[in-house]
């Protein structure tokens, strides 16, 4: 068995994941999230995974909704502390667990 997972974002601790789930059997990277508009449109090979993948980065949360992975790995700073939209990711987990 297989699982589809979404990386969300490719910062230090999201390239590191993004490695972690291109390089196991089980997991099938299926989705790529992220927040810096320029990223948006690169393959996942570009943004860390050591392996090629034809996974393209998006910024629009709708895209990644719409993919109904079984798992998304969440790692970006926390908008409550980081950010200038506090509550951005309680209302991103709400949509990805809809």
């Amino acid at each position: 068995m297989s699982y589809r997972v979404v990386q969300w974002t490719t910062g230090n601790v999201g390239r590191a994941a993004l490695r972690g789930i291109t390089e196991r059997d089980d997991l099938e990277l299926v989705g790529l999230f992220v927040t810096n508009p320029s990223k948006a449109g690169q393959s996942a090979g570009e943004l860390g995974a050591d392996t090629s993948t034809q996974v393209r980065a998006t910024a629009a949360v709708d895209d990644i909704v719409a993919l109904e992975a079984d798992v998304v790995i969440h790692t970006p700073l926390p908008s409550l502390v980081y950010g200038d939209d506090p509550g951005r990711d309680v209302d991103d987990f709400c949509r990805l667990l809809a």
